[in-house]
């Protein structure tokens, strides 16, 4: 077997289910996968994958950012191949870079492939992690990236073809999948009724609160998309430090049909919001959500405002809308497509092939198989 070392800062709930299918598939083709994080954030129980939890520190006071998992350098110690956050806001990870030759046989880095938030919003900060980041990718044994646009973006920049290997970021579309075959109608009347949506489309949006997901923008869109289209709700799963603030331009607006629903993780809880919405509208900075939506066949509205995640490049055909980053223009392209049955009807069966592709199976293999080719020799 060969031992294969993954490190990561902390394990969100969507990655628990993505390391157990790695390290099992990993384990029959003679890969030993132990992941290494500060935490997991499982949502059913503990994590069956091999995992080593080391401490983590933050630099400065707050968390957050920069930070030290205490311990890393010894505990991969055996370790022949490393795949390593291509974020670097662990310090370990390019302190470790350094030291790859002695620590490791294979260096191979795993993340977006290129940052477009960085571009919209360069600090002084972010032009120095990016210009890093460019230095050691170089020089690594191996990148494996969100997307192929991703990978693409690092062959332009000269990388060898076969060094940079696209795997498609996802979640576990078959247990949302599961989730949304065993509510049933009664359940889905009762979400209608508690939030008085009978008669109502339903737009949904899911996510983070906090400014750069420009949620003021989709409130002030809703607003104008009422005029145009009276009969529409909003549903608003997610929590974040912007929630005051909208919940109250929200009550400025005089929006009733606006509904905020708190931070909701489990499959079966967001699968009757996701099953009785008509369109998932995210204005900005589109993430895993849009595969969220994928599941449950929902068509994404998004618009051109710069910065989106490497996930943006799954709305493809017609699984979505990309409007221009303004209030009336947004609102007449959601009223446009709410208004015409046929059309969101071909649009909801686009985005069902799209969640199809985005299985984890899918993903979980050529991720196994990326760590395989980049660390071939080990």
């Amino acid at each position: 077997m060969t031992d294969v070392a993954i490190i990561q800062t902390d394990i969100p709930h969507y990655r628990t289910r993505f390391f157990e299918e790695v390290c099992a598939r990993a384990s029959a083709i003679g890969l030993n996968v132990t992941v290494y994080s500060a935490e997991v954030a499982g949502h059913r129980g503990a994590a069956t994958f091999r995992h080593k939890r080391l401490p983590l520190q933050y630099v400065g006071r707050g968390g957050g950012g920069l930070c030290w998992l205490r311990g890393l350098t010894g505990a991969l110690a055996g370790a022949e191949i490393i795949v390593a956050p291509q974020q670097l806001q662990c310090l370990n990870v390019p302190y470790l870079w350094t030291k790859r030759r002695t620590l490791c046989r294979r260096w191979i880095w795993w993340g977006h492939g290129y940052n477009f938030q960085a571009a919209v919003r360069p600090t002084l900060s972010t032009t120095i992690t990016e210009a890093v980041k460019r230095f050691v990718t170089r020089r690594s044994d191996g990148l494996i990236t969100y997307t192929a646009r991703g990978a693409a973006y690092w062959r332009d920049r000269g990388i060898a073809a076969d060094r940079v290997l696209a795997y498609d970021n996802t979640i576990d579309i078959d247990e949302l999948r599961r989730a949304r075959a065993n509510v049933g109608p009664v359940q889905l009347d009762a979400a209608r009724q508690r939030l008085a949506l009978g008669g109502k489309r339903i737009l949904l949006y899911c996510g983070r609160l906090y400014p750069g997901k420009k949620l003021e923008f989709l409130l002030n869109t809703f607003d104008r998309l009422k005029e145009l289209y009276p009969e529409v709700a909003l549903l608003i799963i997610g929590d974040g430090p912007a929630r005051p603030q909208l919940q109250a331009l929200a009550a400025n607006l005089r929006l009733a049909d606006v509904h905020f629903l708190g931070r909701l993780e489990a499959p079966e809880d967001t699968a009757p919001y996701f099953a009785i919405a008509d369109l998932l509208v995210i204005p900005a900075f589109v993430g895993l959500a849009i595969a969220h939506g994928y599941a449950f066949g929902l068509p994404l509205v998004t618009t051109d405002s710069p910065g989106h995640g490497p996930e943006i490049d799954y709305l493809v055909g017609d699984a979505g809308v990309v409007t221009p980053a303004d209030v009336t223009a947004t609102a007449s392209a959601i009223a446009s497509v709410l208004a015409a049955p046929g059309r969101l009807a071909i649009m909801k069966d686009a985005a069902m092939a799209q969640g199809d592709q985005l299985r984890l199976c899918h993903s979980v293999g050529r991720f196994v198989d990326g760590i395989q080719r980049l660390g071939h020799g080990c």
